[in-house]
């Protein structure tokens, strides 16, 4: 029996690009973003932005943000050691943060792998807002569960 006949390949796991259920014939062989979760970010960075497509599992991946023109900004992994290289754990996502950024969009999304050998720019996926100070009180206080009383939860229940 040949070693073709004897892997099974029934598909793509959970739809995710480029995941096949046998495990190796995408595996770390394709890069691609589908996908990130939120893509309305503030202004003054820090923000935890999950991507879905197809990463390798054996190296460790940097993303910039890029307008184009001048606009070419490092993310970071968030996790201490790891700077710039953020690492899937799955093969189907990865979390990166953001750095305060100029206010505007649609920004492209560049990814690298570690050694430079795959890159992929997603174009117009990320905006970027003004962050006030009612935006951060309010997202304060909906981080506190009642009975706590830390005053509204929302601009529309001041009084």
């Amino acid at each position: 029996m040949s070693l073709a006949r004897s892997l099974t390949t029934t598909g793509i796991i959970g739809g995710a690009v480029g995941i096949s259920t046998d495990g190796i014939l995408a595996a770390g062989s394709m890069l691609t973003i589908a996908s990130i979760s939120p893509g309305v970010v503030g202004d003054d960075g820090g923000w935890i932005i999950t991507a879905t497509g197809a990463f390798p599992t054996s190296q460790g991946v940097l993303f910039r943000v890029r307008d184009g023109g001048s606009l070419d900004e490092l993310c970071y992994s968030g996790l201490s050691g790891d700077g710039e290289y953020s690492t899937s754990l799955d093969g189907a996502t990865v979390v990166f943060v953001v750095p305060p950024l100029p206010i505007g969009g649609s920004y492209d999304l560049y990814v690298e792998t570690e050694d430079g050998a795959l890159s992929y720019t997603k174009s117009a996926i990320l905006t970027i807002i003004h962050r006030s100070f009612t935006d951060r009180l309010y997202g304060m206080r909906s981080g506190h569960p009642p009975p706590r009383d830390s005053g509204p939860y929302d601009v529309r229940d001041e009084v």
